[in-house]
């Protein structure tokens, strides 16, 4: 089947994936030409840019789907800028695949009680503020073409979770209702992913509540937040009336979704902190410099950051050999993120590709980095492409010095010839493949890194010196 996903950010990009791996031909598209250009490089499947909220742009895609998924995000923006990517957006899609089943990814904000009642599908939806309300313009207009209008809970999951995020900086607050705040209604990116896939492949018509089957209370979650990572209760506040979709309470019902055949692998938030071990990491990663460790857990030098060493670059760069060796040199412990996949996983790499695909395999690679939140004292070697996944970038530069090992095309060809386990150069000329590698991947190792070591005329000693003595400078200029 051809699948056009609009939007290819944190749930759009799964999506894509998801209906890749079970082999329908999909199309992609996203509103920059630079995130185009990056994404195509490095996805199985066309990316390509187009404004949805322009006609005209929507007209220059040569493409006939049997299916639209809009998953296109308003950048945070107003009620303009809402008009135009979700009202003007479906109206847009419409008229350019009048012949494609159209599904619209909208909000449970459309929903405006506060008295936490239990609320379904049928139930009022007349949104007091504009935002929202576009929302459900957008809805009306999907629905009366027979389309389907998926109302997602707050979307949360690796390198994602305001709850979560913004109780361990200290900015969150437990808001009105008698002390218990309001109720959050969330969903695992994973969940909501596979939801979208259920209702454009089941042609399923209709609103439904895309949520997991446990709503909490701001009391609930942050007490058991609080007794996880030994801090105290969020203090109790007003409601916040100036959030941009309205101050609501209730508890969103997904059984008319749960009829369907569809259940969440994550049926609370809770259950998401204890089996997603790339949830909690990822949002260490993205906290103030120390803030990386879990409470309970000491490192020295926490006020500077973690003291790691962090390799990236494309394979048969020397990361793993002149990575191993300067651990030694420094006294460091060691780390592959390939290998860590391999152990977690049970099989080797070129089986992951086998069996589950890039996307898999790329996953896994993500769930690794995060398991070293927290380390210190590490030389890690990263996989090549480790850096294609944005939600990886910071959470590189959390764990440490990053280090882009380098070398020329030709001699990556060369230290790569008679290997046969790495998926990305079978079949085809290695010398193009490496080329094209290079040019996607070299901006966002540029951009990632603190320090750039060409290797091509360096023996492994030297390459291994040179990286030791630049991250002895480097830990020591943060004294």
């Amino acid at each position: 089947m051809k699948v056009l996903v609009v939007g290819c950010g944190y749930v759009g990009g799964r999506v894509g994936d998801l209906m890749h791996d079970a082999g329908h031909e999909v199309a992609a598209v996203t509103g920059s030409e630079d995130s185009a250009r990056r994404l195509a490089a490095v996805m199985p499947y066309p990316v390509l840019s187009c404004d949805v909220g322009d006609a005209s742009s929507l007209r220059t895609l040569a493409l006939e789907p049997a299916v639209v998924i809009h998953c296109a995000s308003s950048n945070r923006g107003g009620a303009e800028m809402y008009r135009r990517v979700y009202l003007e957006g479906c109206r847009n899609l419409a008229a350019s695949f009048p012949e494609a089943r159209l599904l619209f990814c909208s909000s449970t904000s459309v929903y405006p009680q506060t008295d936490g009642a239990w609320v379904a599908e049928e139930d009022d939806a007349t949104p007091e503020r504009e935002t929202s309300r576009i929302l459900r313009q957008a809805e009306d207009f999907v629905l009366e073409r027979g389309g389907c209008a998926a109302r997602l809970a707050g979307i949360y999951g690796p390198g994602r979770s305001f709850v979560l995020k913004g109780f361990l900086e200290g900015a969150a607050a437990i808001e009105g209702n008698g002390g218990e705040g309001r109720w959050l209604n969330q969903i695992h990116r994973e969940d909501a992913a596979r939801a979208l896939v259920h209702l454009a492949m089941g042609a399923h018509a209709g609103v439904f509540n895309v949520a997991d089957d446990t709503p909490l209370t701001q009391r609930a979650c942050f007490v058991q937040l609080s007794a996880r990572f030994n801090k105290p209760l969020p203090p109790a506040a007003p409601p916040d009336t100036a959030r941009k979709r309205a101050w609501t309470s209730k508890r969103v019902s997904n059984a008319k979704l749960r009829r369907t055949g569809w259940s969440p692998e994550f049926p609370s938030y809770l259950d998401a902190l204890d089996r997603d071990a790339a949830l909690v990491p990822s949002i260490f990663a993205q906290l103030g410099p120390g803030s990386t460790q879990e409470p309970g857990t000491r490192n020295p030098k926490a006020g500077r950051g973690p003291t790691n060493i962090v390799l990236v670059g494309l394979m048969g760069s020397g990361k793993t050999t002149v990575g191993r060796m300067t651990a030694q040199t420094l006294g460091f412990d060691f780390a592959d993120t390939d290998q860590l996949v391999v152990r977690e996983a049970g099989k080797s790499i070129p089986d992951i590709f086998a069996g589950e695909g890039e996307a898999g395999f790329r996953a896994r690679e993500t769930a690794a980095l995060n398991s070293l939140a927290g380390r210190d004292r590490l030389v890690i070697a990263t996989g090549g492409g480790i850096v294609t996944r944005p939600e990886n970038l910071p959470v590189l530069r959390k764990l440490g010095f990053v280090v882009w090992l380098h070398a020329g095309v030709e001699t990556l060809r060369r230290r790569t010839a008679h290997s046969q386990d790495r998926p990305l150069l079978q079949g085809g000329d290695p010398l193009s493949r490496f080329r094209s590698l290079e040019e996607a991947r070299a901006p966002l190792y540029e951009k990632v890194c603190d320090l750039k070591i060409t290797t091509d005329d360096l023996s492994l000693n030297d390459a291994a010196y040179g990286l030791a003595e630049s991250a002895r400078v480097h830990f020591s200029s943060r004294a």
